[in-house]
């Protein structure tokens, strides 16, 4: 177990508030990684060396024993053992008869710290694997080895056949987060859902498995609000609602292809769900369908009359407004029977009637290719 530079500028700072003398932490290596006297800091440590090597405490009791060594004061260098290995010594400056009686808090506290950082460095990797099975049943689905994976989620409270909505955050930062960002951000994303159930299948993407279906919107925009302070560049797939491991599977991958729909249509938007994107991401997989010519043909028609603009723009309106003749009318700004009149016109060059449900669906479809077409 390596000591990073945070935790032993902590383990500093916490000692020397319980001791008030120069707090030294030593790496496995001999060298001061960590002090109350920074121009200390890179120093080789002689005692501490003796002390990584014996596996035991040393005290230099006055000057002139200090003065035998090398980068040397008096007072206690004590290791600290983990795992059958010195990862670390802490040294107290001072005389060891005055600090004594605090000394032995302050190792206290940095074995306090160390275990706890070990102990979060533990869990945060039985999660990762946790992660990685998850991640490799979506790529083995219903397998001998997917079922196999499915029953290893179940001891890790990851059952898949229970009532879950799928949240796929897509971090658009080219895996270039730092861990401790990462750490963060997984840390509140769990606060916010009250669950652990918080996965990250690699460094773009971070999975949410939400059971308060009932209260999916309201979580869903907590957080939005929480990324919004911590990412410039991100996007939430919300999957849909389901209560078995295949479903499940089938929700991530629409997800998937409707972030990847959106970012290329309304890439302003950060939540991307099935009733703002399924219809729009269904019809782009089928636009190399040759179908596509019937629906293409209705607006060309449309457009070749003399007043084929006049009466694209009634219909997208008409559309826009939920096939309401009042309200269509109104944002038009002519009278009701005008826009019967062009709705008729409508129906005659294109064959498709804007008064009959089924009919003014394909008109729609072919509004759809039509505005993408010339947005591309």
């Amino acid at each position: 177990m390596l000591i990073t530079l945070e935790l032993a500028n902590t383990i500093v700072k916490r000692a020397m508030s319980i001791i008030h003398h120069n707090v030294n932490v030593i790496d496995h290596q001999g060298i001061i990684i960590a002090s109350g006297e920074n121009h200390r800091i890179g120093e080789r440590h002689e005692v501490a060396y003796e002390v990584i090597k014996s596996r035991q405490r040393m005290t230099i009791e006055n000057a002139q024993q200090a003065a035998k060594y090398k980068n040397v004061q008096p007072g206690i260098n004590h290791p600290i053992i983990v795992d059958d290995q010195v990862v670390m010594v802490i040294g107290i400056s001072g005389n060891p008869v005055a600090i004594g009686r605090y000394a032995e808090l302050a190792i206290l506290a940095a074995e306090l710290l160390i275990k706890q950082s070990w102990d979060i460095r533990e869990i945060n990797w039985q999660y990762r694997i946790r992660d990685l099975l998850l991640k490799q049943y979506l790529e083995l689905g219903n397998t001998e080895k997917g079922e196999e994976i499915l029953y290893q989620l179940k001891p890790q409270h990851l059952g898949l056949d229970s009532a879950l909505i799928p949240l796929l955050i897509n971090i658009e930062t080219g895996g270039h987060l730092l861990g401790k960002t990462i750490d963060h951000i997984l840390n509140e994303l769990s606060r916010i859902i009250k669950s652990q159930r918080v996965l990250l299948l690699s460094n773009d993407e971070i999975l949410l498995l939400l059971t308060d279906t009932e209260r999916a919107e309201f979580i869903i925009d907590q957080i939005n609000s929480f990324l919004e302070t911590q990412l410039s560049h991100y996007v939430i797939g919300v999957g849909v609602q389901s209560d078995a491991p295949q479903q499940f599977r089938q929700s991530i991958f629409m997800v998937r292809e409707m972030i990847k729909h959106g970012k290329q249509y309304q890439p302003e938007q950060r939540i991307i769900s099935g009733k703002r994107f399924a219809y729009s991401g269904l019809l782009n997989e089928a636009k190399t369908s040759y179908f596509t010519l019937y629906f293409n043909r209705r607006i060309e028609k449309l457009l070749a009359h003399s007043t084929g603009k006049t009466l694209l723009k009634t219909l997208i309106t008409y559309i826009e407004n939920n096939a309401e003749v009042n309200n269509a009318s109104q944002e038009l700004g002519i009278h009701r029977n005008t826009l019967s009149y062009r709705l008729h016109q409508i129906k005659e060059i294109t064959s498709l009637d804007p008064f009959v449900f089924k009919e003014l669906s394909q008109l729609m479809i072919a509004l759809h290719y039509h505005q993408n077409t010339s947005v591309n």
